[in-house]
């Protein structure tokens, strides 16, 4: 392989994982973005959602392995019955989410390398995480899409149930 070739198998690995990196991020975006808003339909008034929202789940500190945390103890507080597994792929999402949004390439052969605890650096193909990625993020959302339905359900019953006790004025 010669120079030129080397610098075009480097480019097209770069590119490569690029895109996977920006499908990953943006997924998981998707999925913090639905995990805040169950965490504000649970906790939040609507009167005073706006600002739960901007003051708190906007904060840059205000993580994603927060947001799972909480969603996982309102799961509990709900006594939520999700498919076997899912607060173990919420996290291991989480996971994948970082490894790609914190990896180098390695190589030419698109794997990504990242700090895995006791070993100082793991490499693993980019595509494979991707792939394990793709799949948990449809069970999940499909999860997530359940909880919040319910808890925007519970909302409407909450409101008709306080207009019909309130007295007309």
């Amino acid at each position: 392989m010669d120079n030129e070739e080397l610098k075009n198998k480097i480019n097209q690995t770069i590119t490569e994982i690029s895109s996977l990196r920006g499908w990953i991020i943006t997924k998981s975006i998707d999925i913090d973005s639905y995990i805040g808003a169950i965490i504000n339909n649970y906790f939040v008034l609507s009167n005073r959602q706006s600002d739960f929202t901007t003051i708190v789940m906007s904060d840059p500190y205000f993580s994603s392995g927060l947001k799972i945390s909480i969603l996982n103890k309102i799961h509990n507080k709900l006594n939520w019955n999700s498919y076997v597994g899912f607060k173990k792929d919420l996290y291991r999402i989480n996971e994948l989410r970082n490894r790609f949004a914190h990896s180098v390439p390695f190589g030419f052969e698109g794997h990504l390398s990242y700090s895995a605890g006791e070993k100082p650096i793991k490499i693993k193909k980019a595509k494979e995480m991707y792939d394990e990625f793709m799949n948990l993020y449809s069970k999940i959302l499909e999860e997530l899409d359940k909880i919040f339905c319910f808890l925007v359900e519970e909302s409407r019953k909450r409101e008709n149930s306080v207009t019909k006790i309130a007295p007309d004025i």
